[in-house]
């Protein structure tokens, strides 16, 4: 693995399918977890999401919030909560916890044992994209600025004496022929000691145009996911990370 020290606490691979090519059963919740519970994956936990919205017009009384339960998704957990899958219909993610133990274990380790077995449940047909996230959180050290750590981020020099004090920036980005990268940073600054923390996504969806294999779509969007923070990352974060 590239960076032994990195600050990645969360990576996600996740994959949707064509709906149409493969109806949903409520019963897949219990027939994947009894295939993948073997491979460590004991702790199971329901997921019920919501979406509430309002109503407002200036004329007239507001009206009640409109309360819509979204489809339940299951999320399966090994013992040590290192790994876990998120099930729902047409989707399946993966996702390493508080560890990362590189592309090159995460891949065919996890995400290739768990996804065939999803596949032999008849699901997983018409792959529609692959998307890759990875979420670093890390605390600047004394007397260093995010700058210091991301090449696009200006420099505080540059606008006089004085410290920064919180930073978020998102920016959205399509790469021909078939992704979509996405970048985000937040900086808070926590009192009274002020710590600097950072939150840094690098994420890709990687859309599957020419009828590309899992592992091929999945390999392109790591790939772009990664590229980007490496492009960001100054020689001193990437020294720190070694």
């Amino acid at each position: 693995m590239e960076f032994t020290k990195h600050k990645i606490t969360e990576a996600v691979c996740a994959f949707r399918f064509d709906p149409i090519q493969n109806p949903w059963d409520i019963t897949i919740f219990s027939n994947f977890y009894d295939s993948v519970k073997d491979d460590g994956f004991i702790k199971k936990q329901e997921i019920k999401p919501f979406q509430l919205s309002f109503q407002i017009k200036s004329d007239e009384e507001p009206k009640p919030p409109n309360f819509q339960q979204g489809e339940t998704q299951m999320v399966f957990k090994t013992d040590d909560e290192k790994y876990a899958i998120l099930i729902g219909n047409n989707y399946v993610s993966f996702h390493t916890l508080n560890h990362y133990p590189g592309w090159d274990m995460f891949k065919p380790k996890i995400i290739e044992v768990c996804l065939r077995k999803y596949f032999a449940l008849g699901l997983g047909k018409g792959l529609a994209n692959v998307q890759m996230i990875y979420i670093n959180n890390f605390d600047l050290e004394a007397n260093k600025d995010l700058s210091d750590y991301l090449t696009f981020v200006p420099k505080m020099k540059d606008f006089g004496e004085g410290e920064e004090t919180t930073h978020h920036f998102q920016s959205n980005y399509f790469i021909a022929p078939n992704k979509q990268l996405s970048l985000r940073t937040i900086l808070s600054v926590l009192p009274p000691h002020k710590i600097k923390k950072v939150l840094l996504e690098s994420n890709c969806i990687a859309s599957n145009i020419n009828g590309s294999e899992w592992s091929a779509l999945a390999d392109d969007a790591h790939d772009a996911a990664r590229n980007a923070f490496i492009k960001i990352s100054s020689d001193y974060f990437k020294g720190l990370i070694k």
